[in-house]
């Protein structure tokens, strides 16, 4: 071992204590993967770094003792004074940076500030001036030191200046809170570290602050660490603020040995020229668009912009790894000085960049379907970790996820198909998580679902609340009662209970809200946010609303009319006369749209559509209808009292749409029992640009004449049942269309196992053996009758109800009235051929149902061995 380096304790099989609040999934190969990156790691290299910070802390602890904070001045704290340099803020954000850094961003951080464009003291709204302001956050100051000295941390809550008062804490109580202040760099490294964002996403930043700790502490070989050591550590190991993006050299990585011999990487679309000669993003997407507009649609026009200018941002200092398909990572590289360079020089891919190339980090990946789509894309801070940390090893993955991968990758769509009970409706949903995770970049979470199986529930729910889609609102204002001015200068407003009720109780919190005014302005003003959901507790019902932005150039209710799409919208069709109305998907990004267009103060304050779940599910039936699946005429109210047929988009057509807008997110429809529903009906003209090769073609919809198409990021995985319909008897455009991947009973998972003396591998196989004889060997029963959730069934008397009520009733379905064959199946003991009936004692009886199904399935298959057959 090196001198100075990190003693590494043996990776070992053990039950390592977790401290309170521990989220750690899998603390032995955690433990694991961060003794291989110590054992690369000095320790001691930055002992000059946490020297240094110790004592700027203690410095600061001389000139601010804690006993100086309830008689602190507000010119004591504060930025924006002469005195500037010797306050609070000012050696807070300027010149403890080893302390950790708050640089950057607006110095409404701190909360109040003296303005130096203007006259007068910055504070929150809801104070009357800046000494009660600051009265206020002194308090809060006084009341997080006090809890901290008893050790209360959970009850300590940071209200007003989270990341200020976060850093306060730890100058005082560097023991308890590490020095790291921004809550994308704590989601980062908790990520890594195998918790999923949904644990700590509402957590405010103390909370997550003390839970990246306790996970550290999980770990015994850093229990020792400082925490000036523990953020120097974290740093190194996966540095948030490093990009990493992977960039294709090329059609299957047809320019890597030039690239790899030169010491560059390189881009096309050379039709746009040196990037540096353009000003800004906008005269670059002005002159890509005028390239390119003939080669890509308007969205997929914006994503491969998006591509290249991504690509003239990266700096000396950024990861870019080079890949060759989905699967294959040819080598890992930091970009060096100067950065972007044209190269006329090249006949072709002439935008470049220097990197100093690592070959050896080249690997085998799980294959990531995002990059089919993508030359230069972004990499997951799992699969970053992965590349980045030497000695990573990932997690297996099942071969049956890898082949339904393959699948829709070659063909775009799948069926799972096979008798019933085998798994293939769970099978599709597992393989949706791990492939959303998966693609997200999150490879180690995904692959736990095979690791612990039962942590696919938890993570199901992850995926699902993660992408539950908000709301946007049309919300009125009616000047003779208050105006959208009111809230900008309250902060908030308790919205009134009024027509049309339905739509109050469906807002929740973070959902958008447009605002419109009524009376004699008639257009829109603001934009804000729902705060608090509908309270019924007082003597009428609110909601509360909190402003995002102000609108200076927004639509009149005139400009409004005269769009074709919004004039058909709820607020519309009422005529705004009401109170909350609700925007679809489809309306609410036009109309966001339009005001970012027309306000370009707006752009990044306006994302509220969280989009359409990555993962849809849908069931067919045989009433399903073209209709439901891509659009169809619905009766809608008109707002007069009465009824009227309005287009609606049905649910695959949203879904299209919204992948189209997110062209580097990989969009998964499951549907259920496909087989069951007209699929030549349902599909209609989309039957032909289903396939592959035909994504993003447009064909034009017969009832709103619009052209569209099936986007190349969307994918369609199917389920099927074979005992209600073979396969054989699909519709041959759709078997030309689908690949298909057969699931059949898996008698392997019953090896070994038995209830009372029946062993459940024995008897499932030779059930099936006569089924198949007689009905097909699609008919067959699937193992998962006979599973209690991943484990093999082991009680008598749970067996026996499974049996009885599921078992045997399908067995009774494929026979009809043929109680010979069921007899065959079964035995003479459980069914009674001459009187057409089933021995009810026996089947309701956990031990005699034992008794004849081990004589039945297990003598006769030990007498037909003994005569040879």
């Amino acid at each position: 071992m090196e001198e100075g380096a990190s003693p590494i304790i043996p990776a070992r099989k053990t039950t390592a204590r977790r401290e309170k609040g521990s989220m750690v999934p899998d603390l032995d190969q955690l433990e694991l993967d961060i003794h291989r990156f110590l054992a690369s790691y000095d320790r001691t290299s930055h002992q000059r770094e946490v020297a240094k910070a110790e004592e700027h802390r203690k410095r600061l602890l001389e000139r601010f003792p804690l006993e100086r904070w309830p008689h602190l001045t507000l010119e004591e704290y504060a930025l924006g004074l002469s005195t500037d340099q010797h306050t609070w803020c000012h050696e807070l954000e300027y010149t403890s940076t080893e302390l950790g850094s708050i640089r950057g961003g607006s110095a409404e951080k701190m909360v109040i500030y003296k303005r130096k464009s203007k006259s007068g003291w910055y504070y929150p709204q809801r104070f009357s001036n800046e000494q009660d302001a600051w009265g206020a956050l002194r308090t809060e100051f006084l009341d997080s030191f006090s809890k901290a000295e008893r050790g209360a941390w959970d009850d300590i809550e940071l209200n007003l200046g989270q990341a200020v008062r976060l850093k306060t804490l730890h100058i005082y109580y560097p023991h308890d809170v590490l020095p790291v202040y921004s809550k994308d760099h704590l989601g980062h490294f908790l990520e890594a570290l195998g918790v999923p964002h949904a644990v700590f996403a509402r957590s405010d930043l103390l909370a997550v602050n003390r839970q990246l700790m306790s996970q550290l502490q999980a770990f015994p070989v850093l229990s020792d660490w400082t925490t000036k050591e523990l953020e120097a550590m974290l740093y190194n190991w996966t540095d948030p603020r490093r990009r990493v993006v992977k960039i294709a050299p090329g059609r299957d990585a047809e320019f890597w040995d030039e690239c790899l011999d030169g010491g560059y990487i390189c881009v096309g679309w050379d039709d746009v020229g040196d990037l540096r000669e353009f000003e800004s993003k906008t005269a670059f997407r002005a002159a890509f668009a005028e390239a390119y507009g003939r080669t890509y649609d308007a969205s997929k026009l914006t994503t491969k912009g998006n591509e290249l200018w991504r690509f003239r941002e990266l700096q000396a200092g950024d990861v870019v790894v080079a890949n060759k398909g989905t699967a294959k990572v040819l080598a890992v590289g930091q970009v060096k000085g100067p950065g972007y360079q044209w190269r006329g020089d090249r006949e072709t891919y002439r935008h470049t960049l220097p990197v100093a190339w690592d070959t050896s980090r080249a690997q085998d990946i799980t294959p990531q379907g995002r990059w089919a789509f993508s030359t230069v894309a972004t990499v997951g801070r799992s699969l970053r970790q992965q590349l980045l940390t030497r000695g990573s090893v990932p997690n297996p993955v099942d071969p049956l996820f890898l082949e339904m991968d393959d699948a829709l990758m070659r063909k775009g769509q799948a069926v799972l198909y096979g008798p019933p009970g085998t798994g293939k409706t769970y099978t599709a949903r597992r393989f949706s998580v791990w492939w959303v995770l998966r693609n997200a970049g999150r490879e180690k979470e995904a692959s736990s679902l095979l690791a612990d199986p039962d942590r696919f529930a938890q993570l199901e729910r992850e995926v699902s609340a993660a992408q539950v889609a908000r709301k946007t609102w049309w919300m009125v204002a009616n000047p003779r009662e208050w105006s959208w001015d009111q809230l900008f200068k309250d902060g908030s407003v308790e919205y009134r209970y009024g027509k049309i009720q339905k739509n109050y109780t469906l807002a929740q919190p973070g959902d958008l809200v447009v605002g419109y005014q009524a009376t004699p302005v008639k257009r829109l003003v603001a934009v804000a946010r729902i705060s608090r959901g509908l309270d019924t507790s007082g003597e009428s019902p609110t909601l509360q609303v909190e402003p995002v932005a102000r609108v200076s150039n927004g639509l009149s209710y005139d400009e409004l009319q005269r769009d074709t799409l919004l004039v058909n919208s709820e607020p519309m069709r009422h005529r705004n006369q009401g109170t909350l109305f609700q925007l679809t998907a489809r309306e609410s990004e036009h109309l966001l749209s339009l005001l970012e267009e027309r306000n370009p103060e707006l752009q990044g304050k306006l994302e509220s559509w969280e989009g359409i779940a990555q993962i849809t599910r849908l069931t067919f039936h045989p009433s399903y209808s073209y209709e439901d699946f891509v659009e169809g005429f619905r009766p809608v109210d008109s707002g007069q009292g009465g009824l009227s047929l309005r287009l609606e988009d049905g649910v695959f057509k949203r879904v299209c749409l919204e992948a189209k807008t997110h062209a580097d997110k990989v969009y998964l429809v499951i549907i259920d029992e496909i087989n069951r529903a007209n699929i030549a009906k349902v599909f209609g003209e989309l039957i032909t640009v289903l396939e592959k090769d035909k994504r993003d073609l447009a064909v034009t919809l017969p009832q709103s004449r619009e052209s569209f198409s099936i986007p190349s990021n969307l994918f369609l995985l199917g389920t099927m049942n074979t005992a209600d319909r073979s396969i054989k008897l699909l519709d041959s455009a759709l078997r030309r269309r689908f690949a298909f991947i057969e699931l059949m009973p898996d008698l392997e998972l019953f090896r070994g196992a038995r209830v009372g003396d029946l062993p459940l591998d024995v008897f499932l196989e030779e059930l099936n053996r006569r089924i198949a004889a007689s009905e097909g060997r699609e008919k067959q029963v699937g193992h998962s009758f006979l599973l209690d959730g991943s484990r093999p069934l082991r009680d008598r008397e749970e067996f026996a109800r499974r049996f009885r009520q599921e078992i045997l009733p399908l067995l009774q379905e494929y026979c009809y009235t043929d109680y010979a064959t069921l007899a065959m199946y079964i035995g003479s003991d459980l069914v009674n051929e001459e009187n057409q009936s089933i021995a009810t004692r026996e089947v309701r009886d956990a031990d005699r149902l034992l008794r004849a199904l081990i004589k039945e399935f297990i003598s006769k298959a030990a007498d037909y061995a003994l005569d040879g057959e």
